[in-house]
C-alpha cells in the first residue's frame, strides 16, 4: 500500500512536469517573462523527479532476484554509503552556487539561454558526484 502511494505521487509529480512545459511551450509568449522560466524550471524538476521515481521501480522489478539482492546489499554496506555521504556533500558545495545564480538570473531577465545553461549544471553535477565518489572510494 505504502509503495502505490509513492508511485501515485510521482506519477502526479511527472504529468504535472510535463503539464508545466506544454504550458509553456504553448502559451510562453503570453506569460510574464519571470514566470516562462520558473514553470519550465519547476516543471523539468517535477518530470525528472517524478519520471525517475518511477522507471527506478520498473528497472528493479526487471532485474533478477540475485542482481536485486547484491543492489540492496551494496546500498546498505556502511563503507559504500560513507562514500556516497562524503561525494555528495562535497559536490553540493561546489555545485549550489554554480547552478542557482544561471538560474536566477534567468528568471529575473527571462532568457531561455540560461535555463539551458542550468539543465548543462544539472549534467555537470552529476559528474562531479561520480568523480567525487571515485576519489572518496580511494580513501577508504
Amino acid at each position: 500500500m505504502k509503495m502505490n502511494w509513492k508511485l501515485a505521487l510521482a506519477a502526479a509529480a511527472a504529468v504535472a512536469g510535463l503539464g508545466l512545459f506544454i504550458a509553456v511551450f504553448a502559451v510562453g509568449d503570453n506569460m510574464p517573462e519571470g514566470m516562462v522560466g520558473l514553470c519550465a524550471g519547476i516543471g523539468g524538476a517535477l518530470l525528472g523527479l517524478g519520471g525517475g521515481a518511477l522507471v527506478i521501480p520498473l528497472y528493479l522489478r526487471a532485474a533478477p532476484e540475485e542482481q536485486r539482492r547484491e543492489m540492496e546489499r551494496v546500498e546498505r554496506d556502511e563503507r559504500n554509503a560513507a562514500i556516497r555521504l562524503h561525494a555528495g556533500l562535497s559536490t553540493w558545495h561546489w555545485t549550489l552556487v554554480a547552478l542557482w545564480l544561471p538560474f536566477v538570473v534567468a528568471l529575473m531577465q527571462g532568457q531561455r539561454l540560461w535555463i539551458g545553461l542550468c539543465c548543462a549544471m544539472l549534467v555537470c553535477h552529476s559528474a562531479f558526484y561520480l568523480v567525487n565518489i571515485y576519489r572518496w572510494s580511494k580513501k577508504f
